[in-house]
């Protein structure tokens, strides 16, 4: 337990903690680094003849002041770049000696402009154009402002520089936003392309526990009661031995067909791979093993037959294999169901239902409880609704499902 904790503590001391602690990644402490030492390289010389002393080190406090200010870019962009405007007026009154001199009206002041241009590329990549325009218009003409000192100011090369500058750190700001936008999307389709192959898997799924536990079922079933009569009836045995092989091969081809599925675009040519899925008309061949098997499967059916979607057709022979699946497992032979077809304006309900008189012999032991919930979300996708549980001595199922008149 010691071990285990020593690394986590020594961790909370690496440079990566630490950087994130104070609000910078690694990056952003390298950008206002590096912002900061371009500012002293153009403070220096700019100061060296008009400050001296304490006020030189003052004004290199002050200017350093400023990008503490930077941390917080990213999480109040606005503010912090009016903050740092305001910051770049404030020197230029506080440590320009002859500001307010108005004889020399050509002598442009220095300003601290690194840590605003940092600002406005935060500005610009983290807000909308109508409030990165206007930052970048303040950015450009308040140094503009504060120069002409409230003369008419026409040093184009000063105005120019000014646009180059500003323009260049908004520029880049909205590069990083596009490129995060681009990014955004690309983590959005991959995760659309993740929950769909999701889906495919639980479809996929939800279909090979339909094939696979009918048909073993049945296949169980069929030989517990042939090895029970092999002695006493051999035909008998011979007919549950002739069920298992049509059971196994018919399984055997629906999984040969679902695992066509999976293979890669271009390769699912043949004619046999497009086989429609089997529908509610195909129940037959799910119902006749059962009764063989020894369980007493009545069919009814009542209305007006509708028209169903390919996909609605489906969901409904699941719901009557499932059914008959679990029937034949938990009940077995001696067990009377009934599968009661309903069509209805526009619905189609099937209620499946058994007595539960099985003999207890016959009783099936192992489920994973996964084929009521998979047949569940089948019927939702459908469009259906279902609902089942137990009733007197046996087990009910209704399944709702849409249709077309």
């Amino acid at each position: 337990m010691i071990r285990e904790l020593l690394p986590i503590k020594a961790a909370n001391h690496s440079p990566a903690r630490f950087t994130g602690a104070l609000g910078f990644t690694r990056s952003d402490l390298a950008v206002v680094l590096v912002a900061f030492v371009v500012e002293l390289s153009a403070f220096i010389p700019a100061a060296s003849g008009s400050l001296s002393g304490a006020m030189a080190v003052a004004a290199v406090v002050y200017v350093a002041s400023g990008f503490i200010a930077l941390r917080w870019r990213h999480r109040a962009p606005l503010m912090v770049f009016a903050v740092l405007l305001l910051h770049q007026s404030l020197f230029v009154v506080f440590f320009t000696p002859n500001y307010f001199n108005f004889s020399d009206l050509f002598h442009v002041p220095y300003m601290p402009v690194m840590a605003v241009l940092v600002a406005l590329a935060a500005v610009a990549s983290d807000r909308p154009l109508p409030y990165s325009v206007p930052a970048f218009v303040a950015a450009v003409a308040l140094p503009v402002l504060i120069s002409s000192r409230g003369t008419p100011f026409d040093d184009a090369w000063f105005i120019f520089t000014g646009v180059m500058w500003m323009g260049g750190a908004w520029g880049f700001g909205r590069f990083v936003a596009r490129n995060r936008q681009r990014i955004s999307a690309l983590q959005e389709e991959q995760r659309k392309a993740e929950l769909a192959v999701a889906q495919e898997r639980a479809h996929i799924a939800a279909e090979l526990h339909d094939i696979v536990s009918h048909a073993v079922t049945v296949m169980m079933l069929h030989a517990a009661g042939g090895r029970r009569v092999i002695d006493s009836d051999p035909q008998r045995a011979a007919q549950a031995l002739e069920v298992i092989e049509s059971v196994g091969t018919e399984a055997t081809q629906e999984l040969g067909r679902l695992l066509r599925l999976l293979k890669p675009p271009g390769k699912n040519s043949d004619e046999e791979q497009q086989t429609p899925l089997p529908t509610l008309g195909d129940i037959h061949s799910l119902i006749e093993p059962v009764r063989s098997g020894g369980v007493q499967v009545d069919v009814r059916a009542s209305g007006e037959v509708g028209r169903l979607d390919p996909s609605v057709g489906h969901a409904a022979y699941r719901v009557v294999q499932e059914s008959l699946t679990n029937i034949s497992k938990h009940a077995g032979s001696g067990t009377t169901a009934l599968i009661d077809v309903r069509w209805e304006p526009r619905t189609l309900t099937l209620n499946i239902s058994d007595d539960g008189a099985g003999r207890p012999e016959n009783h099936l032991e192992g489920t994973s409880g996964y084929g009521l919930l998979g047949l569940k979300e089948r019927v939702e996708v459908a469009g259906g609704s279902i609902e089942w549980g137990p009733r007197d001595r046996g087990f009910f199922l209704s399944a709702h499902l849409p249709s077309s008149p």
